[in-house]
């Protein structure tokens, strides 16, 4: 009778086990699906940083760039269509987007972009990573380069235009180091 008790035991761990490891392996596909982490497209701003992507000149005459987004670019983004089928997923967004105000060579760059998520699964988290992000119409535009001379400033604050054109009327006109706006009158 002993006996009897143990294999009862034992066969009743035995399914315990077996159902734990079908419910933990993804035995039923239902359930797979269920426990997908939310897609959220708010996040898709930060999820696109690092990536890259090829892109032509709107005027078709100028050589095409490889474009990374970067944290630090300003960018809106709005989401055409989405599609999410099993651990897969598809965006179609419309974004503009430009280098920052020290940028070398500034563009702006707008069109729309197809980007594809899959969700990876480790030992314990699921989540949503890009896959691919393509092109379909982002385009970029050269913006002129600012203006050297008028970013520059002397030692003593004032811009190189100001300190060349400066004679002896109004010895008490300061600027501020902006040389926009009057500074508070000198003491």
């Amino acid at each position: 009778m002993n006996t009897m008790n143990r294999r009862r035991t034992s066969f009743a761990l035995a399914l315990i086990f077996a159902a734990a490891c079908a419910a933990s392996c993804g035995g039923g596909r239902q359930s797979a699906q269920d426990d997908r982490p939310p897609l959220v497209p708010e996040h898709m701003r930060d999820d696109i940083n690092g990536r890259w992507v090829r892109v032509p000149a709107a005027d078709g005459k100028t050589e095409p760039i490889s474009w990374v987004f970067d944290p630090s670019e300003p960018r809106q983004l709005d989401i055409l269509e989405q599609k999410v089928e099993g651990d897969a997923a598809t965006f179609l967004i419309q974004m503009q987007t430009h280098t920052g105000p020290r940028a070398r060579n500034p563009r702006s760059l707008s069109g729309q972009l197809r980007v594809h998520y899959r969700l990876e699964s480790g030992l314990v988290l699921r989540e949503w990573q890009i896959d691919e992000v393509e092109n379909v119409s982002f385009r970029y535009v050269n913006e002129p380069k600012p203006d050297a001379n008028a970013n520059a400033t002397n030692a003593n604050g004032n811009s190189d235009a100001k300190a060349n054109a400066s004679d002896n009327h109004g010895a008490n006109d300061k600027t501020k180091a902006n040389g926009n706006a009057p500074a508070s009158p000198a003491r």
